[in-house]
Order: structure tokens, then C-alpha cells, then sequence
């Protein structure tokens, strides 16, 4: 059974001018900047006037020895917010392999964001074993915390339609040109998605990331008899053609994608919504779940 889930928002970087607000002792010039990394890091033996009074390798072991602590906290912060997170669902085992795999990797997972989603896959994967991959959990660790807002953005964007449950990213309908269209054999309506944080150059990131196929695909002709289903963000239409030949375009995500989607949760774009179901409105009668409709014809 599934649980009611609290979307995992991945928050947006500060913008450079916030960062230097709260860091009045911002090092601009590189050299200084490299110092601190190594200084931070154990690694500035040899940026010293002075000569190191460790060897090499006792200071390789008090590196790795900060290494092994941060890696600890990582993973007890992580194993935290998924108790926290916990509502006595019905829980299982998951698999011995898969949980040496996830600790292996989540234990290099130290921005808070990214933290919270790694919860969420330990989560998913106690009430529902075998639900994240090992590929996706590959690629969640290589994600930064850039690409992954990346797909939070898209994912809120996501629907799916028919008797298909996989995500899809619609972003408009292909129709057959009318009596009055002038010579035009097709006729198209498109949602700009770039105006929701998601610019082609985002879809991109997705398309080599493997978290969404690169290929504008176009749906089957939609059937007058037979209404369409459509789920977005658990928000459920019935799309009713008004006349043959229309098709819908869209994106399909991966099966990798499908599942950090699912990490995600539903998080609607209301305004995206907005414009789905007037554009949709066009070619069909489009019933909601609230029992009302939107019927406009072109």
C-alpha cells in the first residue's frame, strides 16, 4: 500500500550577492580561496613557511581520520531524517546487498538537500523493498544538487495518461486542420515549459543524465468513444475528444526517472495545471475531479 508522501524539496542555491551578505570575510582572489580548501581539508603541508612536523603519511591518516567522522555524521544525519520521516507504515527488509551499496554512497552525501532525498530512498526501500534500483541510486549519487532541482522542476511538471502510469512530460497536442485552416494539414498547441524553470537546455541535463528520453514523441490518435484519463500530480481528468486525429506531444521519462520522481512526491506548478487544462480545453472536453468541466472549441 502506499503512503501519503511529503514532497522532498530540493532547495535552490543562495544567489551570489545573499552568499556575500552572509559571509562579510568572502576570499575573492584564488590563491587565498586554495589555501583555505587545503588548510579545511589537511592538504596545505606544503603551502607553509614552515616545515611540517608530521610525515606525510601521519598526516594522511589524520585526513582520513576527518574523513571517517564526516562520513559518520552524513549517514547518522541521513538515517535521522528517514526515522523522522516515519509514520508506522508497514515496514520490510530490504535487501542486505542494497543497503552495503546505499551506505557506501550516501555517506559522501553532505549538502542538506540531497540529504533529505537519500532519506527518502531509505524510506521508500524499508516499506517497499526493492523499489530503488541500483542504477538509481548510481545516479543519484553522481546529481548534484544543481541538476537534482533540475528534476524536481520537471517532475512537477509531470503527468501521466491512458492505462500508461509511467511519467510523462506533456507539452502540447498535434490536430488534424479543419475546414477552415486554410491548406494546413496539422495543426499544433504548445505549452512553452520554459516559463516554468525549465528552459531546453534543462531538458538536457535530463536527456544525458538518462532521466528522460530525448525523443519528442507524439501519442496514438485519441479515441471519440473512449475518454481519455489523465493524472497529473494526483490531480485526475477525463479528457473527451471533440473530433478525430488529435494526438498528444510530450517527453517520456526513464524508468530511472520514473523512480526519483517517486522520491520527489507530488508537488503540482498550479499554474502549469492552469495552462494544461486550457490548452487541453481546445481539443477536448476536460472533466476534472472536482465533477467539473471546461469545454472550448477552436
Amino acid at each position: 500500500m502506499s503512503e501519503k508522501q511529503k514532497p522532498v524539496v530540493i532547495d535552490h542555491e543562495p544567489n551570489s550577492e545573499s552568499r556575500h551578505e552572509k559571509k562579510p570575510n568572502y576570499i575573492k582572489d584564488s590563491a587565498s580561496r586554495i589555501m583555505s580548501i587545503a588548510h579545511t581539508h589537511g592538504l596545505d603541508a606544503l603551502l607553509q613557511k614552515e616545515t611540517p612536523e608530521k610525515t606525510a603519511l601521519e598526516r594522511a591518516l589524520v585526513r582520513e581520520r576527518r574523513q571517517k567522522e564526516l562520513q559518520q555524521k552524513n549517514l547518522e544525519q541521513i538515517l535521522k531524517l528517514a526515522h523522522l520521516s516515519c509514520k508506522n507504515e508497514t515496514a520490510g527488509d530490504p535487501d542486505h546487498d542494497w543497503l552495503q551499496r546505499f551506505f557506501n554512497m550516501a555517506q559522501e552525501v553532505h549538502n542538506p538537500s540531497m540529504q533529505r532525498l537519500w532519506a527518502q530512498v531509505l524510506k521508500r526501500e524499508v516499506t517497499n523493498p526493492g523499489s530503488t534500483s541500483m542504477k538509481a541510486l548510481k545516479t543519484l549519487k553522481d546529481m548534484s544538487p544543481k541538476e537534482a532541482q533540475v528534476l524536481q522542476r520537471a517532475a512537477a511538471l509531470a503527468c501521466s495518461f491512458g492505462g500508461d502510469t509511467s511519467r510523462k512530460l506533456l507539452i502540447g497536442f498535434r490536430a488534424q486542420g479543419g475546414i477552415f485552416s486554410f491548406g494546413k494539414r496539422n495543426i499544433t498547441g504548445n505549452i512553452n515549459v520554459g516559463s516554468f524553470q525549465l528552459p531546453y537546455s534543462s531538458l538536457l541535463v535530463l536527456f544525458e543524465l538518462g532521466l528522460m528520453h530525448g525523443t519528442e514523441l507524439e501519442s496514438g490518435e485519441i479515441e471519440l468513444d473512449s475518454p481519455l484519463p489523465l493524472n497529473y500530480q494526483g490531480k485526475q481528468l477525463s479528457l473527451q475528444a471533440h473530433a478525430k486525429g488529435v494526438r498528444l506531444l510530450y517527453y517520456r521519462f526513464s524508468p530511472t526517472g520514473n523512480e526519483l520522481c517517486k522520491l520527489l512526491g507530488n508537488k503540482p506548478n498550479m499554474q502549469y495545471y492552469d495552462q494544461l487544462v486550457s490548452l487541453l480545453g481546445q481539443k477536448f472536453i476536460a472533466h476534472t475531479d472536482s465533477h467539473g468541466s471546461i469545454d472550448h472549441t477552436v
